[in-house]
């Protein structure tokens, strides 16, 4: 007579050789599990023993269009606890004119003139001032161009000379008064809001008259003078639509440019007059 064998499953004779293959490829990944909580859990305790700073924008570019007129800057983070905030906007360098008013005959006319070279186009500072204003100056005195009254302006003469020390403070005080007019420089204390204990946030507004180009976000963590952390950001401003092409359009083909610009003003010109005929 066959014997029919039932239709289960054969499982293994021993189940004490499934158990340790089991343990030798599970003990591996518990390891590594293990390292990788205690590195998440350290981490923190590692950064806030650090005392490093952590800063972003919510914006990298800003776009200028033929309809600008300024925009909001948002800048957040989080701090490690005790400090100040201190968060400078800065660039790009460029050159200028400036010209004294004379008197001559009744009429003001442009006379002795000096080139500020090397000059930040725009220059903000913002602060959180937890603790007053004393160590804002013990820290400002150790930095130089960290302040507007510590930022380093040079100053030649329209003819290469230079002239006495009084002649080019007068001269760097009035530039800074006409970027201070145009809102291409300022400092605003107490500006920087504490959320909580370590996140903050601020605001700077950025006027219609923003030259183009690449800034520098630089914010620092300081305590009763001392600079703990500090992180640096790129800010990129240019220009769009329309007007970036006029603008690339006049700085690669200036004779074409101004050629256009005069055929433009003679079309203008004829059909204002056939206009004033017909009628």
């Amino acid at each position: 007579m066959n014997k029919i064998s039932p239709a289960f499953p054969a499982f293994p004779a021993s189940p004490t050789v499934a158990s340790r293959s089991f343990r030798r490829v599970s003990k591996p990944f518990f390891c590594l599990a293990l390292l990788l909580l205690l590195s998440i859990y350290l981490l923190p305790m590692r950064l806030l023993a650090e005392e490093r700073i952590v800063v972003d924008l919510a914006r990298y570019d800003v776009p200028i269009s033929t309809g600008f007129s300024g925009a909001e800057l948002l800048l957040f983070g989080a701090s490690p606890g005790e400090g100040d905030i201190l968060i400078k906007v800065s660039g790009p360098a460029q050159n200028y004119l400036v010209m004294r008013k004379q008197r001559f005959a009744g009429l003001w006319m442009s006379g002795e003139r000096v080139r500020v070279l090397g000059a930040p186009a725009f220059f903000h500072v913002l602060s959180s001032g937890r603790n007053g204003d004393n160590w804002l100056s013990s820290f400002e005195s150790s930095r130089m161009d960290f302040s507007i009254k510590d930022l380093y302006v040079d100053i030649v003469g329209a003819d290469g000379q230079l002239g006495s020390s009084a002649e080019r403070q007068q001269f760097r005080d009035a530039f800074v008064r006409s970027q201070r007019d145009l809102l291409l420089y300022g400092e605003s204390r107490n500006s920087i809001e504490r959320l909580g204990n370590n996140l903050f946030r601020a605001n700077l507004s950025l006027p219609a008259g923003l030259p183009t180009g690449t800034y520098i976000v630089e914010t620092f963590l300081v305590n009763e003078g001392k600079l703990l952390s500090a992180q640096s950001t790129p800010l990129f401003v240019r220009r769009s639509g329309s007007a970036a092409l006029v603008f690339d359009f006049a700085e690669r083909y200036s004779f074409l440019y101004g050629l256009c610009a005069v055929l433009l003003a003679l079309a203008a010109g004829f059909l204002a007059n056939r206009l004033f005929v017909w009628r």
